[in-house]
């Protein structure tokens, strides 16, 4: 025979046990709040929609394709897709000045220097995926700078792309401070014939996801061009970042 006051005493653990958790459930999301914020805001150049600039801040954080780095599936793209990029009869934005070293030949990038931001990294080539979207990097090479292989190699005539996380695991990543170039700054890529290509920043800008500039990026150029790219802005309600940073750079004689 089950003595009277046990029912009790369960109810009473049980209620205990309810008491515990609101604590425990508002730890975690301290827990996940800190993580996401101690980061702080990368630098972020002005928005740029239909050549004209925006106020709009960016005060969220998430990592760089908006995803949770532990979830399976494929990894949302840094960036937009290429396939608006392949027709020849779209126009074409203003060409920036001819670049003043001749192309060098194809040798695919190892690494990648930017002194003004203190980047020092490998990289390493990446494709597209099942959709035709750039895909980002992930897993052990989620902090990598990345060369989509479908581009130029860098130092080659036309623009060259590497793309890169903004944060990963809400940690600054390999692009954080990609935001802070401004034209004049350098970007050296190593290359697996041993040369170096040396770009010079001609431009910085931030665009709308649904906005982005995909000729000018991906279109050809008069000479050998850099595009380095990072996730950039506000969130979304799905965690994803609503821009990206564009830098683009020329390639000059070291």
């Amino acid at each position: 025979m089950t003595p009277q006051g046990t029912p009790r005493r369960n109810g009473g653990r049980r209620l205990a046990a309810v008491a515990l958790a609101g604590p425990a459930l508002m730890g975690a999301a301290l827990l996940v709040f800190s993580l996401t914020s101690q980061v702080g805001a990368p630098p972020e150049p002005p928005l740029r929609s239909d050549g004209a600039s925006s106020e709009r801040g960016a005060t969220a954080q998430s990592d760089g394709g908006g995803a949770d780095p532990s979830a399976d599936g494929a990894e949302p793209a840094v960036v937009p897709g290429t396939a608006a990029a392949e027709p020849s009869e779209q126009p074409t934005p203003e060409a920036p000045e001819p670049a003043v070293a001749a192309a060098l030949p194809g040798s695919e990038p190892t690494s990648l220097r930017i002194d003004a931001i203190g980047v020092d990294e490998k990289v390493f080539p990446i494709g597209l995926g099942q959709n035709g979207e750039l895909l980002a990097p992930r897993g052990e090479q989620a902090d990598l700078a990345a060369w989509f292989d479908g581009s130029p190699t860098p130092g080659e005539s036309g623009p060259a792309v590497i793309e890169g996380h903004v944060t990963w695991g809400g940690e600054p990543s390999v692009f954080f401070e990609l935001g802070g170039l401004t034209p004049g700054d350098r970007i050296e890529v190593d290359r697996e014939d041993g040369t170096v290509a040396t770009f010079e920043v001609y431009d910085s800008a931030r665009y709308p996801k649904d906005e982005f500039p995909t000729v000018a990026v991906y279109g050809r150029t008069d000479g050998p061009e850099l595009r380095l790219i990072t996730c950039a802005g506000d969130l979304d309600p799905d965690g994803h970042h609503l821009d990206n940073t564009v830098i683009s750079a020329r390639l000059i004689e070291n």
